[in-house]
């Protein structure tokens, strides 16, 4: 895996040169990027196994910065600095535990109707991991997040117009397990094929191919995900993890300022993390109403497990939050979730503040 490493190193180098470019001319247009700074404290103030009781206050920042080294061509890089692993029974954790590791790395096309990626890099399934709306809407659909992934991306835009922009994109890909996979400051272990785990594989046995839509010629201009996952079994599973996600979304101007932000998305997982027999689906439903900068967001995620050799059961994850946006960049929102895993219930009041600085 050494020549990913090689690849990291010469991107890195590139990018550094870009950066010393920038300083001296009007060059630094060919580099850009963004600082995302994150303030966040969870407390769990009330469950029903008391092991779960404590407080975390830890920051996260994503440094994500783009080379763009001619027209359709460039070389982009994602790091993140948050705290690494779970707290232990009883423990408040203040800027703890920080570690420092790069998620994403690679070099891109991007045409006007053909594109692709290679590199370290998310191969694009589902989408309530990322955008349902509110303080704690993405917590439980974060478990099918698929990131850090060796691979290649194709796209290709096959409609574009008054129906909507429609986009087919298919990716082969399989787990990082080079120098990249470790972190810096706080040490979270690199990973290893002989760790397991699915599509951990060092070969190209994993795919995703997806179709994505927008600005469908509908009331709230809604847009859409649909994709099918297969992740190779790894070193010790029992079968490869088959995967499906259709998920719609959409924003109504309401007026007077006022707009409304829908989302609904359910995934189907057979063979979950690689367990012959262990099936998952998974429904996030949630919206956010937002008016002259302040927002206000309700979302739930129900989370059914079907194992043929335990018993079946249902978590539940409900949040609802507020918070309001400067016109400088800083956002302040507060919000309260319960969520019951493995029949335990736990409640907790978090807040976050959050500041992006472009350069």
């Amino acid at each position: 895996m050494k020549h990913f490493f090689y690849t990291g190193i010469a991107a890195l180098a590139l990018a550094s040169t870009a950066v010393s470019a920038a300083k001296a001319d009007d060059a630094s247009k060919r580099f850009s990027g963004e600082i995302a700074f994150e303030l966040q404290d969870d407390w769990n103030y009330k469950s029903d196994d008391r092991g779960n009781l404590n407080n975390q206050l830890t920051p996260t920042i994503e440094p994500s910065a783009t080379l763009q080294l001619a027209p359709g061509w460039s070389i982009s890089g994602v790091a993140v600095m948050e705290a690494i692993g779970d707290p232990k029974k009883f423990e408040n954790r203040v800027f703890e535990d920080i570690g420092l590791y790069v998620e994403e790395l690679f070099a891109e096309y991007s045409g006007d109707r053909l594109g692709g990626k290679a590199g370290k890099l998310n191969p694009g399934f589902g989408v309530a991991w990322d955008m349902a709306p509110g303080l704690y809407g993405t917590d439980l659909a974060e478990d099918y997040e698929t990131s850090e992934r060796i691979g290649f991306v194709g796209s290709w835009v096959v409609g574009a117009g008054r129906f909507g922009t429609h986009t087919v994109s298919a990716s082969t890909f399989f787990a990082d397990t080079s120098i990249l996979s470790e972190s810096a400051l706080r040490g979270r272990g690199d990973t290893r094929k002989r760790d397991g785990g699915v599509s951990n594989t060092e070969s190209f046995e994993s795919f995703l191919v997806a179709l994505n839509g927008e600005d469908l010629p509908l009331p709230g201009k809604p847009g859409y995900h649909l994709s099918f996952m297969k992740q190779e079994a790894g070193q010790g599973d029992t079968a490869d993890e088959n995967s499906f996600a259709a998920g719609i979304f959409a924003s109504f101007d309401l007026g007077n300022a006022l707009s409304f932000d829908p989302l609904v998305e359910i995934v189907q997982q057979t063979n979950q993390g690689g367990v012959s027999g262990q099936d998952r689906f998974y429904l996030t439903a949630g919206g956010q109403l937002s008016w002259s900068g302040w927002n206000v967001a309700a979302s739930v995620t129900e989370r059914y497990t079907d194992n043929v050799s335990a018993t079946n059961n249902t978590d539940t994850h409900f949040q609802v939050s507020a918070g309001y946006s400067f016109d400088f960049g800083l956002s302040i929102d507060i919000g309260w979730k319960v969520s019951e895993d493995a029949g335990t219930e736990t409640r907790t009041l978090g807040a976050l503040a959050a500041y992006t600085l472009e350069f």
